[in-house]
């Protein structure tokens, strides 16, 4: 690997500060973005007051988050068409006022079915939105402000999974489910009204509207929408015990394997897939995949930690990674900078060496951990963010022109909301299973012939007998044990997600030295 100082390096040149109208712009941009990204899975805590509400049971309310992501990523090609007819600053405003609009409406549905079409309405509406925030920002910000323009959209993919986890809790505490909808108003006007004043709207090219290239449309919107659903709905279904997940996945297969080989032979199309041949581009991508699956893996992990194990209240552990997500928005500006001074592909190895050490220290997990103990390895796991997600972005931008920056956007969220549903479905997949087979184990010691288990209930028994007749008494200490035995199960399966994890980070180290050497901090940036 190239030497981390690079003096010969030639000067940047000094470009006039951006306009006013251009900074709002691109602040709307990514206001719009940070809301939609935040909406996720932004249910899932107040997924129980919605059920309540609705009058449906847990099987069914899951199909609540499932809608939303299936239509926000099955909306990505139709945004790489649009943004070539319409330019990326009228599909940010169109995305943000259909966002505004049917967040507004969601919390009036009066049956579950109404609801799960305006999560798919704003799913798709967020997948309009979300990637035309990298053409923008490479669009209205001089070249040495861009790398700080996709720094704060890398940061924004980083930080949202720890940060919704405290706005949907505060929500939940202060206001009703409705809120959690509502609450998207304010700033989507916002980037309504700043894209509108900010953002350049180019002519429309209403000739494109006569050659797009339907096949790939069709087939790709649809192949991503049935892998993300069977991996959003798998863990509850049993994977492929289920019909619906085979289904499922082998219409995935067919349309996204159709979606490529058509791709390879067409002359312009949709989404160019010879990208991922291009060394920087290929490996950039893969590696913000097994990012992001760390990523997700651990927001997903941890607050079921503090809620099964130590009982806390989801305003509790909100209040965890709120804390614990702080060091990423004072290290984002000083990490960019490095950017121009040290090979990026330093920068890497230490963000994914800081994020395995980061997942290991939670391997030590015990019923005992209390949020301060949880905090450290979280804010590890927060400070290596930054170095992860921006040299990631400069190394993948070295291999791409100015023409490709959609194609780019469009793989870049693809990727982001696959390896987000990876990493959900994978790690729920895997901490069931392991629960299961602690259970199993520590089951086998604590049987009638264990004389250990014999004496710790007829312990309990005699506690509870001042206030139970002798059977209910033998019946409340067996119980009492067998919740402290699942709940030492939950916390060996979270342990053996968080060693997984961790060394899957370390391992990604092996992907740094495979990047080529870059200018710094690359040729747009």
């Amino acid at each position: 690997m190239a030497t981390a100082i690079h003096p010969a390096a030639p000067a940047r040149p000094i470009a006039a500060a951006p306009s006013l109208r251009a900074l709002v712009g691109v602040a709307a941009v990514l206001l719009g973005t940070f809301t939609a990204l935040v909406n996720a899975r932004l249910t899932e805590i107040g997924l129980a007051d919605i059920r309540g509400a609705l009058g449906i049971g847990a099987d069914e309310g899951s199909w609540i988050t499932t809608a939303y992501i299936t239509a926000e990523v099955a909306a990505i090609p139709a945004a790489v068409w649009l943004r070539g007819i319409l330019s990326p600053a009228r599909g940010v405003l169109l995305g943000s006022l259909l966002f505004t609009l049917f967040s507004l409406a969601a919390p009036f549905s009066p049956s579950l079915t109404v609801l799960l079409m305006f999560q798919a309405l704003r799913g798709l509406s967020a997948g309009v939105l979300i990637p035309m925030a990298y053409a923008v920002t490479m669009r209205h910000l001089p070249q040495p402000m861009r790398l700080y323009g996709l720094s704060f959209y890398a940061l924004i993919s980083a930080f949202t999974p720890s940060l919704s986890v405290s706005i949907e809790a505060w929500v939940m505490d202060h206001f009703t489910w409705q809120y959690l909808f509502w609450l998207n108003v304010l700033p989507g006007t916002l980037t309504l009204f700043a894209g509108s004043y900010g953002l350049t709207r180019d002519p429309i090219k209403y000739m494109r509207f006569r050659r797009p290239d339907g096949f790939s449309l069709i087939a790709l919107s649809l192949g991503l929408a049935a892998l993300v659903t069977a991996l959003d709905q798998g863990n509850r279904l049993d994977w492929f015990a289920s019909g619906l997940i085979t289904g499922l996945a082998a219409s995935a297969t067919l349309l996204l394997g159709g979606a490529l080989v058509h791709a390879l032979l067409h002359h312009d199309p949709l989404v160019d897939p010879r990208l991922l041949w291009r060394r920087n581009t290929g490996l950039g991508l893969f590696m913000m995949f097994l990012t992001r699956i760390a990523v997700m893996s651990s927001a997903l992990v941890l607050p079921q930690y503090f809620a099964r194990v130590q009982g806390y209240r989801a305003l509790e552990s909100g209040s965890v990674f709120l804390a614990s997500a702080l060091p990423q928005l004072l290290l984002m500006p000083l990490v960019a900078s490095l950017c121009y001074r040290v090979d990026p592909r330093r920068l890497l190895v230490f963000g994914a060496a800081l994020q395995g050490v980061g997942l290991l220290m939670m391997a030590g997990l015990t019923s005992q951990w209390n949020a301060s103990q949880v905090l450290v390895p979280l804010v590890v796991q927060s400070s290596a963010a930054p170095f992860l997600a921006i040299p990631i972005m400069v190394l993948i931008t070295e291999d791409i022109s100015l023409r490709e920056i959609p194609w780019i956007a469009s793989l870049v969220h693809i990727l982001r909301t696959v390896g987000s549903a990876v990493g959900v479905a994978a790690v729920g997949t895997f901490v069931r299973v392991q629960e299961q087979v602690h259970s199993n184990l520590l089951g086998q010691h604590v049987t009638t012939a264990s004389i250990q288990a014999t004496q710790r209930i007829e312990t309990l028994s005699q506690m509870f007998s001042s206030r139970l007749p002798e059977i209910e008494a033998t019946r409340a200490a067996t119980a009492l044990i067998a919740r402290t035995l699942q709940r030492e199960a939950f916390v060996l399966a979270y342990r053996d997600a968080f060693l997984l994890l961790g060394i899957l980070m370390l391992a990604s180290i092996l992907i740094a030295f495979g990047f080529r050497k870059t200018m710094l901090p690359g040729k747009l940036l």
